[in-house]
């Protein structure tokens, strides 16, 4: 999947007025359109929520919406609505009809959360739950959102979080941004010592380990393949980098990590090379990334065995670091023999 914007933008220069606003190349809909069309494709709706007197609204407009790369994402991720807070407009959304207090229309007040401030973006996942998100933003700084709710991250880590590991992955990019975050400076210079699979099998014989797979598609295949997205370059580049991760992880498991296409022939555990995991094909899933994924091929994939090469459990979603970090105790303890893991999280979370 292709990432949005790789480099520094110079964003379109201001106008000198804004009596006619340009809409620009973004598809807005009404809010009847906009659930017509959720009826038949689930997707994440983005409402700009804004008033005719306010002036960032106006600029949001006239800049970071008119950014054409940006407006084909939002295009094809979300369905997008303009809301005037104020409009005295009957207007029926989420089975209810909202009308006006004789200042702000009661939608309005429902989608801000009571902070009627603008302009404020109101992002919907496919569940219908509400994230008012106030604020002009450029290009840029809208980028780890939009990314956040198309990739529906929301179950998974909360927006602050994934924002500051999003701009991690892209330093430059965002060298202002990150200086003035407190605590931004997460440690991303870990590095797990990944092993082969005849590396593992030689040295679980005189000390065996739980192993830890991570499972990749090489760069030449990330803008074809449609499994590979963004929070998974992200897990690449800053998650499997956080130091205190790597440290636990490196004295562990035995860590590997392979390409899902490789035409390597794989053997695990099989010193007789009896059963081996062959590749299907040029651009094909090798057979162990078969067993292992089970046609759901989506990434990051992450697998836990024990320290008798026993299947435990897998992660197809994108987690924090330290969320990971806490996967990563469960199972190294075998505290998994006693307790489920929401259980362990509830008890180690703060540690």
């Amino acid at each position: 999947m292709k990432r949005i914007i790789f480099s520094i933008i110079l964003l379109i220069s201001c106008f000198s007025g804004f009596s006619q606003e340009n809409l620009g190349p973004i598809k807005w809909l009404t809010f009847q359109e906009a659930e017509k069309l959720d009826s038949t494709e689930n997707r994440p709706f983005l409402i700009d929520v804004y008033t005719d007197w306010c002036g960032w609204c106006k600029r949001m407009m006239a800049t970071t919406f008119q950014h054409k790369q940006l407006a084909e994402y939002i295009n094809r991720n979300f369905y997008c609505i303009r809301f005037n807070a104020e409009t005295e407009d009957t207007i029926k959304f989420l089975g209810k009809t909202w009308t006006s207090d004789g200042r702000n229309n009661r939608l309005a007040v429902h989608l801000l959360e009571g902070r009627m401030s603008y302009p404020t973006i109101v992002y919907m996942d496919k569940k219908k739950n509400i994230y008012p998100v106030p604020g002009y933003r450029d290009v840029k700084n809208i980028e780890p959102l939009l990314v956040y709710f198309s990739e529906e991250l929301s179950d998974n880590i909360n927006p602050d979080e994934f924002e500051l590991l999003y701009m991690l992955k892209y330093p430059e990019h965002y060298k202002n941004d990150l200086a003035k975050i407190k605590n931004a400076k997460n440690d991303t210079l870990g590095k797990i010592q990944w092993k082969t699979f005849q590396e593992i099998t030689e040295l679980s014989k005189e000390n065996p380990k739980p192993i830890f797979i991570d499972v990749y598609i090489d760069d030449k295949y990330r803008g074809y393949v449609p499994y590979w997205s963004m929070n998974a370059s992200i897990h690449e580049g800053v998650v499997l980098k956080d130091k205190k991760l790597c440290d636990y992880i490196n004295e562990n498991f035995y860590p590997v990590r392979f390409e899902a296409t490789t035409l390597d022939t794989i053997y695990w555990f099989d010193p007789l090379k009896e059963h081996p995991f062959v590749s299907l094909g040029e651009n094909m899933p090798n057979q162990f990334t078969n067993a292992l994924m089970r046609d759901n091929y989506k990434f990051p994939a992450m697998f836990f065995f024990d320290n008798k090469h026993n299947y435990l459990s897998k992660i197809n979603d994108f987690f924090s670091p330290e969320f990971l970090l806490l996967v990563s105790k469960f199972y190294a303890t075998e505290a998994y023999k006693t307790q489920n893991f929401e259980a362990f999280y509830r008890k180690n979370a703060n540690n």
